[in-house]
């Protein structure tokens, strides 16, 4: 009964991985694509992707580019975690689902074994 018990649980809690994958993984290309679109808007972002020069004018356009680059290396920065986070979301998407199934395995290889077991004694 309790090897029954501990493989339900095993079963529960590998199923449990398999969603928090998804849901991390998720999540990371939710806030991924948020963040591209964000970079996507910003003025320093802009510049850099056209290679071009700019002529500052004043010291308050000067501030507010520099300020458009910091917003934009902590975007880039965002992103970049979102990556990895997807990545740590999938990689415990399939470690879960790799233990889910081969559990599942199990427990199919002892009912069958249980089942031709009672079969030989009746």
């Amino acid at each position: 009964m309790r090897g029954l018990l501990d493989k339900e649980l095993l079963e529960r809690v590998l199923f449990a991985a398999i969603v928090v994958g998804i849901l991390m993984a998720g999540y990371a290309a939710l806030q991924y694509v948020d963040l591209s679109n964000r970079l996507a808007g910003n003025m320093s972002a802009q510049i850099r992707e056209s290679g071009g020069e700019v002529k500052l004018e004043s010291k308050s356009q000067a501030q507010g580019l520099m300020a458009s680059d910091i917003e934009r290396r902590r975007l880039v920065s965002q992103q970049y975690n979102m990556m990895v986070l997807g990545g740590v979301g999938l990689a415990v998407l399939g470690l879960g689902w790799l233990g889910y199934d081969l559990a599942r395995g199990r427990r199919r290889k002892s009912e069958a074994a249980g089942a031709d077991t009672s079969a030989d004694e009746a």
